[in-house]
């Protein structure tokens, strides 16, 4: 019997266009459009950021110096952040479970996204709990992760759910024992927690 539901956030809840944003920047920083994705995509430095290895600051001066970015903090973070959009269908499938089943996001992510994100859009405050990469200093699919996130809701393995769009990030659930699907789209998710007794 499922207990809980844990989501993932980025391309479950809320689609995302880091390469849009990427160029918008390009105005304020030194080189072109496929230095800086470039600089996004192979630095190490987003991964410890996700990982709390980094503060804000220390990942602000970081990237300042590697994208010669020439603005200020704020015109970073909302470059940087300013890139998600919600997926209201999965996002009515949050609000369908509220109240009947314990609900919990389980994302990795970083300081300047999730209070971005928790600002921008009001859904975030409809969880339970939140769980963090950034927080935890532990990322899925590292098991300990999702062991910290049945621990919050006080829950078995077996007891949970969990659905996230990286097939890695899902074998990692499973690793646990947790009950956990492949994300493809909400009408999937929905069938999904239909098979499993909650009707949303």
């Amino acid at each position: 019997m499922i207990r809980a539901v844990f989501f993932d956030l980025g391309k479950v809840l809320l689609d995302f266009d880091w390469v849009a944003a990427c160029k918008r920047s390009t105005a304020l920083c030194d080189g072109g459009e496929e230095r800086i994705i470039e600089w996004f995509s192979e630095t190490p430095h987003v991964y410890d950021y996700e990982r709390g290895k980094l503060t804000t600051p220390e990942f602000f001066e970081l990237a300042r110096v590697g994208l010669g970015f020439r603005g200020g903090f704020d015109q970073f973070r909302e470059f940087w952040s300013d890139i998600f959009s919600e997926i209201p269908e999965t996002v009515a499938i949050v609000r369908a479970l509220k109240g009947r089943v314990p609900i919990a996001l389980l994302s990795n992510t970083n300081d300047m996204h999730i209070r971005w994100v928790e600002q921008k859009f009001p859904f975030m405050r409809l969880f339970d709990e939140t769980i963090y990469s950034y927080r935890e200093g532990v990322a899925k699919p590292d098991p300990e992760i999702y062991r910290r996130a049945l621990h919050k809701l006080n829950v078995a393995p077996a007891e949970a759910f969990f659905t996230d769009d990286r097939d890695d990030n899902v074998a990692g659930a499973l690793s646990v024992g947790m009950d956990a699907v492949r994300f493809t789209t909400p009408d999937a998710l929905r069938a999904a927690l239909t098979a499993r007794g909650i009707r949303v």
